[in-house]
């Protein structure tokens, strides 16, 4: 029996229309496919906004870190008089002191000038400074075996050549400080020396005694350069 009138129309429509169903479902998947990767894109773009955000507050934090600024917070250095350190120096001051480094702190030290405690991790390099150094990279030299003379602003400058001469030498600082006690002060890790002129014989002493002391250098071998600071 020979095919139905029409049958060939019926077939032919018939294919017609499953050609244009998955013509429809190739192109609903292209759209897909678009949108999915549209969705990608701004996910990407995102996640990037996020991390370039995140580097400049990290760049923020780390200056104002740097300038004792508020990101880290205060900390106050954890120093104590010690009475029973005795020195072979009469009028040195003995002191226990904490050791950590902190970055990223404005350190507030209690000592004038400090003696010890907590400090950055980066020191100074030792040398004769004709301005004020940081606090907390100076007491880190002073955990390296520095001694630190420091010495009022108003100081005579004859007087101010005879500490530059005492100083010029490995594992010194030379620094002027304002607010002192006395005229001149000499610091080491836990001992410190209030002078008047810099003719007091106790200065050399202290530097003798101290000065890289491998019995009171809480890191002897440490080196006091390789950090910040340009000597005069």
């Amino acid at each position: 029996m020979g095919p139905q009138p029409g049958s060939k129309k019926q077939n032919k429509a018939a294919r017609n229309a499953k050609m244009a169903a998955a013509r429809q479902r190739v192109a609903e998947q292209r759209e897909r496919e678009a949108r999915a990767a549209r969705r990608r894109s701004i996910i990407i773009g995102s996640a990037a906004a996020v991390v370039a955000l995140g580097v400049i507050g990290g760049l923020v934090a780390v200056v104002l870190s740097d300038d004792g600024g508020p990101s880290g917070g205060d900390l106050t250095a954890e120093v104590t008089v010690a009475p029973n350190l005795a020195s072979p120096i009469t009028g040195v001051t003995g002191y226990t002191a904490s050791r950590d480094h902190e970055p990223n702190k404005n350190i507030i030290y209690q000592q004038v000038p400090p003696v010890g405690g907590q400090h950055d991790p980066v020191w100074q390099n030792c040398g004769i400074y004709n301005s004020a150094i940081p606090n907390k990279h100076a007491v880190h030299s002073l955990e390296h075996g520095a001694v630190w003379i420091t010495y009022s602003p108003s100081l005579p400058a004859d007087q101010v050549e005879k500490l530059k001469a005492k100083a010029n030498q490995d594992f010194m600082l030379l620094s002027p400080y304002d607010g002192m006690e006395t005229p001149i002060t000499v610091t080491s890790w836990g001992f410190q020396l209030r002078a008047d002129n810099a003719d007091d014989a106790r200065i050399d002493q202290f530097i003798t005694t101290y000065r890289n002391n491998k019995d009171t250098t809480p890191e002897y071998g440490a080196a006091c350069t390789g950090g910040v600071g340009d000597p005069a």
